[in-house]
């Protein structure tokens, strides 16, 4: 059996084929009336099957053509409709000469069970009697005819008009809400040809332009665009704002009209864009801030072995010295031993101040030696191409500082200074003088106040620093020098420094013409007892019997012979479990006891609570190279009485001791 299914609806057309072929039914097919009628004339088919509307020809006019044609009009003709489905449509159908009247969507094995019921009555009917069957006149079909079409047509008049009553409405939402964009965001809207058409007002409050300016600007920015964002979704770009500062703009682009016409949503980000770099700044410092702590944990234990080892060395050569002429070479010898020696506990004290943000004691110097002094170092150190001049007043006041601290400030100053000259050559300056600055001076206009001061001046002759790195040059980390040649520490640390003493730095800089840099430190009045302090008399013991405690047998065995040399009797023991034992069976033995902090088993800190425990008023010294259980306040809170950091001089020993039993008395 074959079917002719006519159908301008590709789809709908498809799927009727598969319906009718699973049923294994010929199928030929259509796109509208006109092409059918000339199919059906050329190969007739047994049963035809047509949508209504349709172009060219519809299915009322191919029914009509059909039922006219003497060699057609016997075939089964079935409208399968979606479009015309009221009573007068299907009567109109029938009157034309129609078979059935079917409405989409049908159930396929219905819609097969119709056809078959078709083909059977068809069946049934001999061609004769399928001849007659009555149909209307041409001219009450005609009239039949044009009112449903009249309908029909009123009825998509009435669609389009609510579909464009419905257009409007959402294009006028749409407008107000394009419009109501306030803040970060405005709209605009351009064809292929980049010519803006549209922007939302809210332009002027994200670039500050008039809509009418806006649509110039964008255009411009459009035109100059790369070509591989010309046609991307979203991208960023960087765009002037009226009052001249740098806006990132993130445009969002949506293709109307088969990429005729854009239409772009501009997001200013540029909040977010210092917020994510902000973020980045943060999460690097944060990495550094993990990285100076562990730098501290490893200067904590350096600092407590170095200091330890330091002690020994400085235990004997102040030993030495004691049996020594002060007019002999060894004398001499072992003075710079113990020189160097303090230098060398000065300096893990400063690493400990930069790994763990540790106070520094400060007190009265005069620092014209420490100037000489890096003089000194610096000449058989830096090339013969860098001359060194320094000049210094012998009659400077003394500053209140920290010694080791300002050897720093100066060791890093001239260090920059031969940097910038390291290549050409040239001259490092270096004064030391005394100024007063009134109150009329030109500098008290930096923030220095009027009153006395030390000035520290390091010049060079080098290139010179320019406008936008002075700006940054006391920043942790910021550094001009390649990777690895520097931390871009050390002028961050020379500010920090120079603030905790309450002292000014100026920098005077030309790119070619070298740079100067002015250290200010305030002035004071040293007192005849402050300058007396180092002509103390080393007071020596009474035979007081010492208990003493230390892990490490090298530096009890130090300790044992400075506390005999000083006239005290000594037990001693490298096990604290063992000195708590000795403690508890003579507690009355014993008039003081000189204890390491960090031991095994048990610690300073707890051997001193259960010997406090035992008889309270035992005095007790807690000595240490570094600890962070413990510090000075602690152990006078747990009622320890001296509190002393390795290494521990002679003459120190000597007047904690004397306190302890001048205290005793």
């Amino acid at each position: 059996m074959k079917i002719l299914v006519v159908e301008d609806d590709e789809n709908s057309r498809i799927l009727q084929h598969d319906i009718l072929e699973s049923e294994n039914y010929e199928v030929i097919s259509a796109e509208n009336g006109k092409e059918a009628l000339s199919i059906a004339a050329e190969n007739p088919p047994d049963l035809i099957i047509s949508d209504i509307l349709m172009p060219v020809m519809d299915g009322y006019a191919l029914c009509r053509a059909i039922k006219k044609d003497p060699k057609l009009c016997s075939i089964p003709f079935i409208f399968y409709t979606a479009t015309y489905t009221s009573p007068m449509d299907e009567r109109l159908a029938i009157d034309m000469g129609a078979d059935k009247f079917i409405i989409k969507p049908m159930d396929p094995v219905i819609f097969l069970e119709e056809i078959k019921t078709i083909f059977n009555e068809y069946k049934s009917k001999n061609e004769a009697k399928a001849m007659k069957k009555p149909l209307k006149s041409s001219i009450e079909l005609e009239e039949e005819y044009s009112d449903a079409l009249a309908r029909k047509l009123d009825k998509k008049v009435l669609e389009l008009e609510e579909k464009n009553k419905k257009l409007e409405a959402s294009e006028q939402k749409y407008r107000r809400l394009v419009e109501a964009l306030h803040e970060n965001y405005f709209f605009f809207s351009y064809n292929y040809n980049g010519i803006v058409n549209y922007v939302s007002p809210s332009v002027e409050n994200v670039l500050g332009y008039s809509q009418e300016k806006a649509l110039s600007v964008i255009s411009d920015i459009l035109c100059n665009l790369k070509s591989d964002k010309e046609h991307s979704s979203r991208y960023e770009l960087k765009i002037n704002h009226q009052d001249g500062s740098t806006r990132i703009i993130e445009f969002t682009v949506h293709s109307i009209d088969k990429d005729k016409q854009f239409e772009v949503i501009a997001h200013d980000i540029t909040a977010r864009k210092k917020m994510e770099e902000e973020k980045l700044q943060f999460e690097v410092s944060l990495r550094r801030t993990e990285k100076s702590r562990a730098l501290g944990t490893l200067a904590s234990g350096i600092a407590h072995d170095f200091n330890n080892i330091l002690m020994i060395i400085l235990g004997y050569a102040e030993l030495m010295n004691i049996h020594l002429e002060q007019e002999s070479s060894a004398y001499s010898y072992t003075n710079q031993i113990i020189k160097a020696g303090q230098r060398a506990s000065d300096l893990i004290k400063q690493i400990l101040t930069f790994s763990r943000d540790v106070e520094q004691e400060k007190r009265p110097i005069e620092i014209q030696p420490i100037v000489k002094e890096i003089m000194k170092f610096l000449r058989s150190s830096i090339p013969a191409t860098i001359d060194i001049r320094y000049k210094i007043d012998k009659k400077c006041p003394a500053i209140m500082a920290d010694p080791t601290q300002i050897h720093q400030i100066i060791m890093n100053l001239c260090t920059n200074s031969y940097y910038a000259m390291r290549d050409k050559g040239g001259v490092l300056g270096v004064s030391l003088n005394k100024i007063i600055v009134n109150p009329n001076d030109y500098i008290t206009k930096l923030g220095i106040n009027a009153g006395s001061y030390v000035l520290l001046e390091v010049s060079d002759t080098g290139c010179g620093i320019d406008k936008e790195t002075l700006e940054r040059i006391f920043e942790p980390y910021f550094t001009t020098k390649p990777q690895g040649d520097g931390t871009g520490l050390g002028l961050a640390v020379v500010h920090g420094i120079i603030q905790s003493h309450h002292a000014h730095i100026k920098i005077y800089s030309e790119p070619g013409n070298g740079s100067t840099f002015h250290v200010y430190f305030p002035a004071i009045e040293v007192s005849q007892e402050s300058e007396n302090i180092n002509t103390q008399i080393i007071k020596r013991g009474c035979g007081q019997h010492i208990l003493v405690v230390d892990d490490e047998e090298q530096l009890i065995i130090i300790l044992k012979d400075m506390l005999i040399e000083l006239g005290y009797k000594v037990t001693y023991t490298v096990n604290s479990s063992e000195a708590l034992s000795i403690f508890r069976e003579r507690p009355l033995k014993f008039n003081a006891v000189m204890t390491d902090m960090t031991m095994p088993r048990m610690n300073g800190k707890q051997l001193s609570k259960a010997i406090l425990e035992i008889k309270n008023d035992t005095p007790i010294i807690i000595c240490t190279g570094f600890s962070e259980i413990i510090n000075e306040n602690d152990a006078k809170h747990y009622g320890i009485k001296k509190y002393l950091m390795k290494p521990i001089l002679f003459t120190k020993l000597a007047e904690a001791l004397s306190e302890i039993f001048q205290d005793e008395e």
